[in-house]
């Protein structure tokens, strides 16, 4: 509900609200509240309620940079080890945001676009760097949601993810990163409409 935006940023709800809504027992209720605390999507007020975090500028910038660090990791760990059948994989999964894109489908385009990204962590297996990902991943997921309704952002983070395809499939790992690096903050650039995107 969170990431589709059906509760938005700074609204509130209480556990008992919530347990009535998804006709759940109050227990597991709390139990996900908490798990959503800890990953930085909620702040819970016992006896006030549940409010969901907005993020500032500061936080956001924070949260592009970790993801750029990790990524461009995963993609320098992983790059010996792509082939033909992984390059095949990517070029489909952009051709699914495309077609999700155009269809307006922002929640569905960005599910497939967190599958491209974490794409390079099946290659190289790391459970900590992991771990520390899927916690930023859904508030990426719920930045990447604003980003993604906008018609110039979403094109051009698709000819991004083209680019990142073809450094792999130039043979160029400082390129690859490059490429990562740049179309990662792009989107943060785009988010908070600070400065110009880089161009390629």
């Amino acid at each position: 509900m969170i990431l589709r935006g059906e509760i938005r940023p700074g609204e509130a709800f209480s556990i008992f609200q919530l347990s009535d809504h998804l006709k759940l027992g109050r227990s597991p209720i709390s139990s996900a509240c908490q798990r959503l605390e800890y990953d930085g999507l909620v702040r819970v007020i016992p006896k006030q309620g549940v409010w969901i975090n907005t993020l500032s500028i500061e936080e956001a910038k924070e949260i592009y940079e970790s993801r750029s660090a990790l990524e461009c990791f995963y993609h320098r760990k992983a790059f010996d080890m792509y082939s033909q059948a992984d390059i095949g994989v990517l070029n489909d999964s952009i051709a699914k945001q495309l077609a999700l894109g155009e269809e307006s489908n922002v929640y569905e385009y960005m599910r497939e676009d967190t599958f491209f990204h974490r794409y390079p962590m099946q290659k190289h297996r790391n459970d900590t760097l992991q771990e520390m990902y899927g916690r930023l991943t859904d508030r990426i997921f719920m930045l990447g949601m604003k980003n993604a309704a906008s018609v110039s952002r979403f094109h051009n983070a698709i000819e991004e993810h083209r680019e990142i395809v073809r450094r792999i499939e130039a043979g160029d790992a400082d390129g690859l990163v490059a490429a990562v690096e740049r179309h990662i903050m792009n989107g943060y650039v785009e988010l908070t409409g600070i400065g110009a995107v880089i161009q390629q």
